[in-house]
């Protein structure tokens, strides 16, 4: 796909903050955007330009059948002042996977990747320093008016990035910190042969109600279990409503496989291979619930965290059941292996550490 991209940019607003620990994530949007359009079986009419508000028919199809993927990323700026992306590669093939999986059009991943970094650039002052990173949220909708379950024929796919600070308001985003943990029994997030394992914005809708009841509770995160109609027990671990979730079991890591219910996720991935190359032993397999309960019950589960490219590495203080119960694991939170595997992904990505595996794509 060759695509001019022109570039119309506000330069003039700085939205940084000087305690970038007190904004809430999500909400400080930069001044410029990324976006182009799809019709005739073509992308084309890419821009960078200021931030607008879109212009849609009320039969569009995202707004009627929720026609509509998205990603998150994060641009880094290290201490030598350069600005990079952590394995964008990965983000890029996964939201071209949503695409096929919602009968949409895909993106050129060379295209995608100077999308991008042309906006990234664009912004590259809007960059915070350690702990604040720039949050980067590709997103395509179906724009076609027309009310009838059938795929669009028009699209738009857009950028938008945001200044961040950590995940959890609370924790300084320069350790792991700690969250406590619901354990929702009767609702799940996904089922075998549904969109669990893409970014569908329709998968998040569906946590809402859960996500706002754990925040009633004085609990940062879900934690959901399989959608099976067996004893709570022996239904199977997936994620939590926006991030992956890991156990630590006799200094051992466990992490649920992915088996197409559970978001293939980037930070997931990145802290596997991490912690093979440091000799901590893996395990990606079904992890029944009564195996969690029993664990933290019993003390074998010393550690668990949540990890996501927003939330990084957080530490699962405690989970909480609607009969009033908490679990605790048996060690300090963070422990010692979670802060092992935040300070490890964390030196990757704003060069306090060598890039070991080649993850880092330099912006500027």
């Amino acid at each position: 796909m060759d695509v001019e991209i022109i570039i119309r940019p506000d330069r003039d607003t700085l939205v940084r903050p000087e305690r970038i620990e007190h904004v809430e994530f999500g909400t400080l949007f930069t001044p410029n955007m990324f976006h182009m359009k799809y019709s005739g079986g073509n992308w084309h009419d890419a821009y960078i330009e200021p931030v607008k508000h879109l212009q849609l028919h009320p039969g569009a199809t995202v707004l009627h059948y929720a026609q509509t993927i998205f990603e998150g990323m994060k641009a880094y700026r290290q201490k030598s002042g350069d600005i990079v992306l952590f394995r964008p590669e990965m983000n890029i093939a996964r939201m071209n996977m949503s695409a096929r999986r919602m009968q949409m059009p895909e993106i050129s991943p060379d295209f995608f990747l100077k999308a991008i970094k042309a906006l990234v650039g664009t912004e590259a002052n809007q960059v915070p320093e350690l702990p604040g990173t720039l949050y980067i949220r590709p997103t395509m909708i179906g724009t076609a008016p027309q009310v009838k379950v059938a795929a669009s024929k028009e699209y738009l796919f857009y950028i938008l990035t945001l200044v961040s600070g950590p995940y959890f308001l609370g924790t300084s985003g320069r350790d792991p910190g700690a969250v406590s943990v619901y354990v929702a029994l009767d609702k799940s997030r996904s089922c075998y042969g549904g969109t669990g394992g893409i970014k569908a914005g329709a998968n998040y809708a569906g946590t809402l109600e859960t996500t706002s009841k754990a925040y009633a509770l004085k609990c940062g995160q879900v934690l959901f279990l399989e959608a099976r109609d067996v004893p709570y027990r022996e239904r199977r671990v997936e994620e939590m409503g926006g991030m992956n979730v890991c156990f630590i079991k006799n200094g051992a890591l466990y992490t649920p496989r992915l088996h197409g219910t559970i978001l293939p996720g980037v930070t997931r991935d990145s802290l596997v291979k991490i912690a093979k190359a440091r000799g901590i032993e893996v395990h990606e397999e079904d992890i029944p619930f009564g195996w969690v309960e029993d664990g933290l019950a019993d003390g074998s589960i010393t550690e668990a965290f949540a990890c996501g490219t927003a939330a990084v590495v957080t530490g699962i203080k405690s989970f909480h059941f609607d009969d009033g119960r908490d679990l605790a694991p048996s060690s300090a939170v963070p422990g010692p292996i979670t802060q092992q595997l935040f300070d490890a992904i964390v030196g990757i990505q704003f060069g306090d550490a060598p890039d070991e595996f080649g993850w880092l794509h330099k912006v500027l």
